[in-house]
């Protein structure tokens, strides 16, 4: 296998940046043929193996994500009745965990700005559900069986009493969709509040920075917590033993989304990748 440093630069009609602002989901992806990165981690998979996955149709890939903002619009009018957000909700205990060395490790701005960043509400919670995510996942192993084929780049899922494919299928998307999420929620929030305070600790370096990384960074959270909620919706209305661990997971979701917003009101109308492209 060639070495790194043995690759060619790609050439191509690439957006400058687009992998800047992006949830690293390539499979699903349909800018991949205007990304650099996605080209050069091509020219290295070729010599690793074939990626089947990729080789979805854009067609099929949108009808994906049409399905999944359908999701997101439905869990509204289920959430109002079934778990209508308090104002007495207490989620200062997700925020007790103690961070783990991977995750000091992600942290890598100046000390002073991860520790602000690290101590925010926003972290607080987004961490909490993550552990919260892990713990669903262990506790539900022996009911809601999870196999990944390595060969097709899939989740399969079984569970006691459903036995209709389609429904199957729709919980394996959905299982799909928190997994891949609910590491980078944090993972991005992290980025956004360090940018936001660095900005805030030196106004001058960024005055002229058309696109403000922060709102970037807040953009891919939002789109994180509005498809996870539509996939927790989904798991919800199908896995009615699990509802009542589900619901603070949904609970968490619906309290970070407005508070996220509130933190970065111009991450909503950030428009990546440009719309020139």
């Amino acid at each position: 296998m060639k070495n790194d440093d043995d690759f060619d630069i790609p050439e191509g009609d690439f957006i400058p940046g687009i992998y800047n602002y992006c949830d690293a989901w390539c499979e699903r992806c349909i800018y991949t043929k205007k990304c650099r990165n996605f080209a050069m981690q091509g020219e290295m998979e070729k010599e690793i193996e074939s990626d089947k996955r990729r080789e979805k149709s854009i067609e099929e890939n949108k009808d994906f994500w049409d399905q999944v903002n359908k999701t997101v619009e439905e869990a509204a009018e289920l959430i109002d009745e079934e778990m209508p957000l308090d104002k007495n909700d207490d989620f200062s205990f997700f925020g007790d965990t103690e961070f783990d060395e991977d995750a000091e490790d992600a942290m890598e701005d100046y000390e002073k700005i991860r520790q602000k960043a690290k101590n925010h509400d926003l972290s607080k919670v987004s961490w909490g559900y993550e552990k919260a995510v892990d713990k669903w996942f262990e506790d539900t192993k022996e009911t809601l069986k999870i196999e990944y084929s390595e060969e097709k780049y899939s989740l399969s899922i079984t569970y006691p009493e459903i036995v209709d494919e389609n429904i199957l299928k729709s919980i394996s998307e959905s299982v799909e969709l928190v997994r891949w999420y609910h590491i980078q929620i944090w993972v991005k929030i992290q980025r956004a509040l360090s940018g936001y305070f660095e900005e805030i600790e030196d106004t001058y370096l960024f005055e002229d920075f058309p696109i403000k990384d922060h709102d970037g960074s807040a953009f891919v959270v939002l789109l994180g917590i509005d498809r996870s909620i539509g996939a927790w919706n989904n798991l919800y209305s199908k896995l009615h033993p699990e509802r009542e661990s589900i619901k603070p997971m949904i609970k968490m979701l619906l309290w970070l989304r407005p508070e996220v917003e509130k933190m970065f009101p111009k991450a909503r109308t950030f428009v990546w990748p440009p719309v020139d492209f």
